[in-house]
């Protein structure tokens, strides 16, 4: 598309043609095996594709991979793809306390104990009954809204409940229902997890390829993207800036993609390169009501000096040049 006679982009096709982009994106592996020993290696051929812990099952292991950094008395939310009894048990033997939805076929004879879905219909929305183990540290929640929701926490349980407002199709019009508290904390803290989804959604990367490895960097890239754009906002709220001034999610991908292209397009002499360089990143002063933190890594220091291409607050003083340092 970006190569059509109808729909061309400069910004790209004169940086490159559409053969070296297909060339650079065959190219592209990826390979991370710097943690795993050169005699584990030569001893066992399997390395690369062993099971780290049996039994927990993909969801688990993916949970337990990601959950490696977090500190002891994390509490990890999850969706019902990652949630076992077996996996939250091992995560709370390391101090990891998990909350979720679960699969009721990973409940065992669990789900015999709780009322059936029929009974709990019955009842009325808002219904809800709660499981717990022998030791009290693992409990199940059933509750029921418009259809039936299972879910497990060691943190949280039914007590205390709240209200919600749900719609009722029959009614057309808002229902007052009631809601566990693991409901409640659930919904709370996924909430960023859904946020990030639908920022990806809108302007998702796609390119048709079976390499599961290019599919994963495009991912990656449009989750960096969102991230940035989310912690681009945040900074603007808390400098108080105007929110006409805040790029929306479009055209701060457009920028960043426009900088990166600006940056290592590689073509014509260096002095026509460190000219566009200078001219692409000029300083401005913003009129915020609170200096802006700088954005060089390992700087304290707070400015109201921004970089007109890259959107960044950097310090540019006497002392503290991180504006020629973060462009360097």
């Amino acid at each position: 598309m970006y190569w059509s006679k109808a729909l061309r982009i400069t910004a790209i096709t004169d940086r490159f043609t559409r053969d070296r982009f297909f060339r650079l994106r065959g190219s592209i592996k990826v390979l991370i095996d710097d943690d795993v020993p050169e005699d584990l290696r030569k001893r066992d051929k399997f390395w690369k594709v062993e099971e780290e812990e049996v039994g927990l099952g993909l969801g688990g292991l993916v949970l337990a991979r990601l959950c490696q950094t977090l500190h002891r008395g994390t509490k990890v939310y999850c969706d019902r793809f990652f949630t076992s009894i077996r996996g939250v048990e091992q995560m709370m033997k390391k101090e990891m306390y998990i909350t979720g939805t679960i699969m009721k076929n990973r409940l065992a004879g669990a789900k015999e104990k709780l009322p059936s879905d029929k009974t709990m219909k019955n009842t009325g929305r808002g219904t809800s009954s709660e499981l717990s183990t022998e030791d009290g540290k693992l409990c199940v929640v059933k509750w029921y809204d418009n259809k039936p929701v299972l879910m497990m926490s060691v943190v949280q349980g039914t007590e205390p409940e709240d209200t919600c407002q749900r719609w009722d199709k029959k009614l057309k019009q808002y229902v007052t229902v009631s809601r566990p508290s693991i409901v409640r904390e659930y919904n709370l803290k996924m909430g960023g997890v859904d946020l990030i989804d639908r920022m990806i959604s809108y302007y998702r990367m796609s390119a048709r390829t079976k390499k599961w490895t290019m599919r994963m960097l495009m991912h990656f890239t449009d989750l960096a993207l969102a991230n940035s754009w989310l912690l681009y906002r945040k900074d603007f709220a808390i400098c108080a800036a105007p929110k006409k001034s805040i790029m929306q999610f479009l055209e701060f991908r457009t920028e960043m993609a426009t900088t990166l292209l600006a940056q290592h397009h590689g073509q014509g002499s260096d002095a026509d390169l460190s000219e566009q360089r200078a001219n692409a990143h000029l300083p401005e002063m913003i009129s915020l009501k609170n200096a802006a933190r700088c954005r060089v890594a390992g700087c304290t220091g707070r400015t109201r000096v921004r970089c007109v291409t890259c959107k960044v607050f950097l310090c540019l003083q006497g002392d503290r040049n991180c504006y020629t340092a973060f462009h360097t």
